[in-house]
């Protein structure tokens, strides 16, 4: 799904350095639990998104408006073009 996300976030012209980079922070993402005083090991995020991802907003945007804009209007209401995530 990163892929994905990144694929749009090419087509609306984002320079591919930032695209790159928020590719990287969202593939390599670790993280640790803590209950009490004890501290888990660190552990790869391999689905989703961190809880509170700063980038979360500006990826879902982006998303969003890739669908808005396949969106057709026709006679009869709207009209879903094919999207495949």
């Amino acid at each position: 799904m990163i892929e994905v996300l990144c694929n749009i976030l090419i087509e609306f012209d984002s320079p591919l350095k930032l695209v790159r980079l928020i590719q990287k922070c969202l593939n390599e993402t670790h993280s640790r639990v803590q209950v009490g005083k004890l501290l888990s090991n660190m552990f790869p995020i391999k689905n989703g998104f961190k809880q509170g991802e700063a980038l979360w907003p500006l990826i879902f945007n982006s998303a969003l408006q890739y669908i808005i804009r396949r969106v057709q209007l026709i006679q009869d209401g709207l009209k879903w073009v094919h999207i495949s995530f």
